[in-house]
């Protein structure tokens, strides 16, 4: 991402982000960029997961037409799953 036609940035922490909105983010304010920016604040924090945060920023990236370039894995949500020997029956 970049404001430069042709070119790329590679963005891999929640400092990198934080810095590229404030330096080189295009454009206004919107609800998703504040929703990315309070989630930048929140990781940086300690009170919610770089994957949750990734999304929000992809999301505002997307609405102000930066190109992203996000891998097809699942995003960890930073809860963990929970089994339970219950729930899981065997089939005859």
């Amino acid at each position: 991402m970049t404001r430069q036609v042709g070119s790329m940035k590679v963005i891999t922490s929640i400092m990198q982000a934080a810095e590229f909105i404030v330096n080189e983010w295009p454009g206004t304010d919107s609800e998703k960029l504040d929703i990315a920016k309070h989630a930048l604040i929140k990781c940086y924090d300690g009170e919610m997961s770089p994957g949750v945060v990734r999304m929000a920023f992809i999301e505002a990236a997307k609405e102000a037409d930066i190109y992203v370039e996000a891998p097809g894995r699942p995003v960890s949500t930073g809860k963990a799953e929970k089994w339970r020997k219950g729930n899981m029956r065997r089939r005859a």
